[in-house]
């Protein structure tokens, strides 16, 4: 993955779908870490394991405001409150990756389309390496937007509602053949519903 620069985390059961029986991949935006201009593959490696890092912070207990984006999202996964021994089996069971490979100076600020392009070339080299059967995007519009679109492999899915509200979805062509699903749900830091969007993303876990 010659143009990844912030490494996914991967869970250890990732590779037999853990908890979930699927291999799940979970796609951030990006990391703040207050723009020392020292992230990404045109400056240097002192930070590349920094998104393994931050998921094994969040499940060793360090605290903060954004801890609760996790800590909400997981709920979501299993629909229930978690203890510190649930949340390590849903997190050893996924694989977390966060789509620009530079940092931003301040939370909820997106990247120039400089970053985006090369978000997109190393998104799809996570995609061939870990082979995922479900994506799940955290923000509907500007990161799913800025996806690999159908020159990648993207091919848009069938309509798919909740409670009568349609989820943004869609597949992957893999270079192996595989297609992986995609849906987006709402960034969890902000307007999440943890119970709500179970129901969405339980039907896709549950699909074959």
């Amino acid at each position: 993955m010659e143009h990844v620069f912030f490494k996914p985390w991967v869970g250890r059961n990732y590779e037999n779908g853990g908890i979930f029986n699927k291999k799940l991949l979970v796609l951030g935006e990006s990391h703040y870490c207050g723009g020392c201009n020292q992230c990404g593959l045109k400056y240097g490696k002192e930070c590349e394991e920094f998104t393994k890092d931050t998921v094994i912070n969040y499940l060793n207990g360090v605290k903060g405001k954004w801890t609760r984006t996790y800590r909400k999202f997981e709920r979501s996964l299993v629909n229930e409150y978690t203890t510190n021994e649930r949340s390590k089996e849903i997190w050893n069971s996924l694989a977390f990756f966060n789509f620009l490979q530079v940092d931003m100076v301040i939370p909820r600020k997106g990247g120039i389309p400089e970053d985006y392009e090369e978000g997109r070339v190393a998104f799809l080299e996570v995609l061939n390496e870990l082979q995922p059967d479900l994506v799940i995007v955290w923000g509907i519009n500007r990161l799913y937007e800025n996806l690999p679109g159908k020159e990648c492999g993207w091919m848009d899915g069938a309509e798919f509602k909740v409670d009568n509200h349609s989820i943004p979805n869609g597949y992957y062509q893999l270079n192996s053949g595989k297609k992986t699903k995609v849906i987006a749900v709402y960034h969890p830091s902000s307007g999440y519903s943890w119970d709500w969007w179970y129901k969405a993303i339980s039907v896709q876990l549950q699909l074959k």
